[in-house]
């Protein structure tokens, strides 16, 4: 017998002809037994389990330099923040000559406060991690002559905007 396409039957013994159906696992066959309960986790904790991201904006000094902050819920009510940079050329190389970057936090109506010294290595990427208590606020990074400044005073070269959950 010869069959084509629409034609393609199974066939048993002593029985009528039917259509030919794929074989598709059951939900209790081992493929689902494990994959669906770590689909099931994937898509409830995925999008919260790397925090919320929020890009940060270069300045007119570094247009080629790009950041963002990681934002979590911290286990003492606080928001922890991953800031991380690429792409930030050395302080030494802006015009004028500056010698380090300063990371500074602004809350609503208040003046700015140093979070700390950003380090860029030789691929020009850097880190800092810290936390804070609020929940809206201003980040910002500076060059600065030193990193003991009590206020900005050089060019601002990424910020960001934050309204933490």
């Amino acid at each position: 017998m010869n069959l084509s396409g629409d034609q393609c039957v199974q066939m048993e013994s002593n029985a009528r002809p039917r259509p030919y159906r794929p074989h598709f696992p059951s939900p209790s066959s081992t493929c689902y037994g494990i994959g669906a309960p770590l689909v099931l986790c994937l898509a409830f904790f995925w999008p919260f389990g790397g925090g919320t991201k929020v890009q940060m904006m270069s300045g007119t000094e570094t247009p080629a330099a790009h950041g963002k902050i990681t934002i979590k819920n911290g286990p003492n009510g606080n928001l922890d923040l991953g800031i991380k940079v690429e792409a930030l050329a050395k302080p030494s190389s802006l015009t004028p000559a500056e010698n380090v970057y300063v990371v500074w936090l602004q809350r609503p109506g208040e003046l700015p406060h140093d979070m700390g010294e950003l380090q860029v290595n030789d691929k020009l990427d850097g880190k800092l991690q810290s936390e804070t208590p609020d929940r809206r606020f201003k980040i910002f990074i500076t060059a600065e002559q030193n990193a003991q400044e009590q206020a900005p005073q050089g060019p601002q070269v990424l910020s960001a905007d934050v309204a933490g959950s």
